[in-house]
Formats: C-alpha cells, sequence, structure tokens
C-alpha cells in the first residue's frame, strides 16, 4: 500500500481519486492550494521582511518557510 502521506501532493491527489477516494484527493487538492498561496505570501512578505521587522513578524516567515516543500 501507498503512503499518501509521503507524496507530493498533487501526486497523492492523482492517485487518491484512481483508487476512488475523493474525498482523501479533495483533502490533498485543498494542501496543494494552500501550499501554493503560502509560497506566494512567503514570496511577497520576503521582500518586506529584509527591511527591519518585528520579532512576532520574523517569527510567522519563518513558520511559513518552514511549512513549505
Amino acid at each position: 500500500m501507498i503512503d499518501l502521506t509521503k507524496l507530493l501532493p498533487e501526486d497523492a491527489e492523482r492517485i487518491a481519486y484512481t483508487e476512488g477516494f475523493t474525498g482523501t484527493a479533495q483533502l490533498f487538492a485543498r494542501i496543494s492550494d494552500l501550499e501554493h498561496a503560502l509560497q506566494a505570501m512567503v514570496y511577497q512578505f520576503g521582500h518586506y521582511v529584509e527591511g527591519d521587522p518585528a520579532d512576532e513578524e520574523r517569527q510567522a516567515f519563518e513558520n511559513a518557510q518552514e511549512l513549505l516543500p
């Protein structure tokens, strides 16, 4: 059996749909969409953080970076 959590969300979504697990596939689709949105936010926020951000802002940026593959 394939561990879908070890795959990229896009690949896991395709396999789940192929196997008939539509609910699981939808969850992996949401994960993929969230990763894409987070990557865009990290890119935009990265330009802002280069200045002198507060500690909370720096921590939020670092946490977001750690979540991305």
